[in-house]
């Protein structure tokens, strides 16, 4: 049994993840996602309408490479300057 609170909270987060955070290449999955899916089913192509469906559900959830972020590169560089201290190797 759903208990009503938890079932609107997940509509709820469901709706603000479909309507909100819309980039191009967000555009660019769903978009690609639906090319590949029709065209998967019209050419009974199995592979294609996989990656179809995975792309068009990856663009709609907003999430690649294993989740929000998930292969994202830190902008934040850590400077770390260290002291390196040289001895001279004598003859």
């Amino acid at each position: 049994m759903v208990v009503h609170g938890i079932h609107c909270k997940i509509i709820y987060s469901m709706k603000q993840v479909l309507t909100t955070d819309w980039h191009p290449a967000r555009i660019f999955r769903v978009v690609t996602g639906i090319g590949a899916l029709i065209y998967g089913i019209v050419k009974q192509d199995n592979l294609m309408g996989i990656a179809g469906a995975m792309l068009l559900l990856m663009g709609l959830s907003n999430t690649g490479c294993g989740g929000a972020a998930g292969c994202g590169v830190p902008t934040v560089k850590k400077n770390e300057a260290k002291d390196i201290e040289y001895e001279e190797v004598g003859k």
